[in-house]
């Protein structure tokens, strides 16, 4: 008989750490850039009537010997309609080589702190190490964890905080600050958020900018979080005209990612993407190489961080005993 490791959201969460986010997601991203890794690109649809939209995003990774895919929903009326989070994601993964289930596990917790760590390895490699102001664009639950993330890497002295939302900026400005210990401040011009920050996240669902690039100084890396399906923006298309351009996937990235936005005006094209961040953590490029660079991180999101997430959950789930076992045959 084979077994099948079932892990709920409350058991995932046991498991499944911001450190084990990083280091699984450095690792997707270092196998990637080796050429170690199948990942198609992800499939995308709005559902009409319910403000929602479907992900679906699959991949094998070699290291691992595993494949899997995940299937994600993000319904943005269900806090208020339903009493449910607004994203809500199942992951599947696989024996590689045969195929034989090895886990089915809740998404929402592993899906969203890969997200996290995605903009924190991207800083990891693009920003400047001394980096200790952070704006956050966007105070919803990634806005949260791209913080948690960055806290890793970076010695953060404060934190601005920017939503459009002031009862929801200032309820993230008192909650992460008692959670993290670094004061965090929030501000009712985002102007003033970016101009202050060393790093810059933009986790929104927004459809026009709303960084502009008369706002970012020099030395400033940009985390672009939220555009991942077409007519997606965040960024002022101006910003890529003095950045360096990094993405997590190109062909998906010029369809689907922030910079779909600057290359569709004619600010920059194709060939100005300067590199994949699997390119730069497996060492085939640099990352930042002037304390002056204008960085920017596009990241969509990659089947193959999903996979390793949820390896990294499961392993870490058998050797604790935690989550039900099934007969799968």
């Amino acid at each position: 008989m084979t077994d099948v490791l079932i892990l709920s959201r409350s058991e995932a969460e046991r498991v499944f750490t911001m450190k084990d986010a990083l280091e699984a997601v450095e690792e997707a991203y270092r196998a990637q850039g080796e050429g170690k890794v199948i990942n198609p690109k992800a499939t995308s649809f709005v559902v009409p009537g319910y403000n929602g939209e479907v992900d679906i995003k699959s991949a094998y990774i070699e290291s691992m010997n595993c494949s899997g895919l995940k299937f994600a929903g993000g319904y943005w009326d269900n806090p208020v309609k339903y009493g449910l989070p607004s994203v809500i994601g199942v992951i599947l993964i696989a024996d590689g080589s045969n195929g034989m289930p090895l886990a089915i596990m809740d998404g929402t917790h592993v899906g969203a702190y890969r997200t996290g760590a995605a903009g924190g390895v991207g800083a990891k490699y693009l920003a400047r190490k001394e980096s200790e102001r952070v704006a956050i664009m966007g105070t919803g639950n990634q806005g949260r964890l791209q913080l948690l993330a960055l806290l890793e890497n970076f010695d953060i002295s404060k934190v601005y905080a920017y939503d459009r939302d002031k009862a929801r900026r200032t309820a993230y400005a008192e909650e992460m600050t008692l959670k993290t210990g670094v004061e965090v401040v929030s501000l009712d011009e985002p102007r003033k958020a970016v101009a202050q920050a060393d790093i810059v996240v933009t986790a929104t669902p927004a459809t026009e900018a709303i960084v502009f690039d008369d706002w970012v100084r020099p030395g400033t890396h940009i985390n672009a979080i939220g555009a991942d399906m077409p007519g997606k923006q965040e960024l002022d298309p101006l910003i890529f005209k003095r950045a360096k351009a990094v993405v997590d996937l190109r062909e998906q990235c010029i369809e689907i990612g922030e910079i779909q936005n600057p290359i569709r005006e004619g600010v920059i094209t194709e060939l100005d993407i300067y590199a994949e961040i699997g390119e730069i953590v497996a060492g085939k490029r640099k990352g930042r190489l002037e304390d002056d660079e204008i960085t920017v991180f596009d990241s969509t999101g990659l089947g193959i961080q999903d996979v390793a997430a949820a390896y990294r959950a499961y392993v870490n789930a058998k050797n604790r005993n935690i989550g039900k076992k099934i007969q799968f045959f």
